[in-house]
Order: C-alpha cells, then structure tokens, then sequence
C-alpha cells in the first residue's frame, strides 16, 4: 500500500469528510442519550477504551482544522459557491469538531460546559444531524468534491 496516495488533497478531503459526517451521527447520539460517549454503553470503561476515545477526539479536531485549511484555501467557498446555508452546516460540523479535538488534549468539553440541559442536547442533536444530513447531499450533488 502506497501512503502517497492516501495523502492527496482529494483523499484527505474525502476521509476528513467521511469522518466528521459520521462523528456528527455519533455526537447526537450520546447527546441524545444524555452526553455520555456511545462507546460506554457499548462496552465497559477502560483505559483502552478511554484512551481510544480520546485518539477519536484528536483526528475529529484534525479533521476539521483540515477542513477548514481547504476552505480557506479555496477563497472560503464550498461546491462552487458560496451559499450562507452551507457555511453554517460546515461550520456547525467543523466547529463541533474542534471542540472534540480540544476534549481530546486538554480533556474540557466547552460546548457541554456551556450546557447540560438534556432539552439544549435534544437540540442540538438535531442540528447535528441537520447539518450532516444537508453537508452530504450537497456534496453527493457536487460529485463528491466541496472544495
């Protein structure tokens, strides 16, 4: 396997999508379910476990700054335009993101230190998968390319 062509900018543009797409289905989960990581109640607590949550934390705060380094790049355009619906969706996917990215280094969740109101998670859960939901389509319509 040749790492080069893993590394591309379209590659990495598709696995850093691919991933935040589905960390923003996971987070509305455990929003959903009260803000406890899906992964504990699946399977015990434990250090490894923990540890690879944490990991998963840190490529999602890659991911996005990724993201968000291509976006800018790209004259803060995405598919072609730029349309105030898929600024916010992006933004919401790739701020998200970061925040986990900081969870995952520093260990403090800002947006749960915000709120731990479980109708505020219902909520935001929603625009979660909003957000994925609408990032997904656009760019199935723009043949697989945002930038």
């Amino acid at each position: 396997m040749n790492i080069k062509e893993h590394t591309t900018p379209s590659k990495l543009e598709k696995y850093s999508f691919y991933w935040s797409e589905v960390r923003l289905i996971l987070a509305a989960v455990a929003l959903i379910i009260g803000g406890i990581p899906l992964i504990f109640k699946i399977l015990p607590f434990s250090s490894l476990v923990s540890s690879l949550l944490n990991l998963s934390w840190i490529v999602s705060g890659l991911a996005s700054v990724y993201l968000l380094y291509r976006w800018n790049k790209n004259n803060k355009m995405l598919f072609g335009k730029k349309d105030k619906k898929d600024l916010i969706t992006f933004l919401i996917m790739t701020v998200s993101g970061l925040n986990l990215g900081i969870v995952g280094i520093l260990g403090t969740n800002i947006g749960m230190n915000i709120s731990s109101n479980q109708i505020v998670f219902y909520i935001v859960a929603a625009v979660y998968l909003y957000s994925g939901w609408h990032l997904c389509k656009k760019r199935k319509e723009n043949e697989g390319k945002m930038f």
